[in-house]
């Protein structure tokens, strides 16, 4: 029997990067719910977990990074958000469709990733908009290549 469960509306998976002479810190949000068939509850809440393991960000320094992941969610981009003083959110949809040990979760959710980039040893320069914050940042970005989020489970 099909249990719909909400997703919760804090970062499932986050990471930092230091690169010398900025941070970089990463959070992925979904939102929404996924319906979950199993044929027992034990099963349920390791294969939930899988929801935020491993996910995947490339392309950072553009204005649509590619999120991917083991579990193979599809990932589609609606739109970037600039938040000052120093964060783009990269948001969309995604669909969740996987299954295992016999547990299957499907849904339809909404995602956001923040990526905030925060200089060392001096105050972030303003930053007026998104053109602003990637010609900032864009290169720097690029530089990092890729890097997998920590999930934080969905508890």
């Amino acid at each position: 029997m099909p249990v719909r469960y909400t997703l919760p509306d804090t970062p499932i998976a986050a990471a930092s990067a230091d690169i010398g002479h900025v941070a970089v810190d990463l959070a992925l949000t979904l939102c929404g719910h996924v319906m979950v068939t199993s044929a027992s509850g034990d099963d349920v809440r390791p294969v939930l977990n899988r929801i935020s393991e491993g996910v995947f960000i490339s392309g950072l320094g553009t204005e649509a990074p590619s999120v991917t992941c083991p579990a193979k969610h599809r990932f589609t981009q609606v739109e970037c958000t600039f938040m000052e003083p120093a964060t783009m959110v990269f948001s969309g949809v995604s669909v969740i469709d996987f299954g295992q040990d016999g547990v299957d979760v499907i849904g339809d959710v909404e995602y956001s990733l923040a990526v905030t980039v925060t200089p060392h040893n001096r105050e972030p320069e303003p930053q007026a908009d998104a053109a602003q914050w990637f010609s900032r940042n864009g290169g720097t970005l690029a530089s990092i290549g890729a890097i997998v989020l920590i999930g934080n489970g969905v508890d």
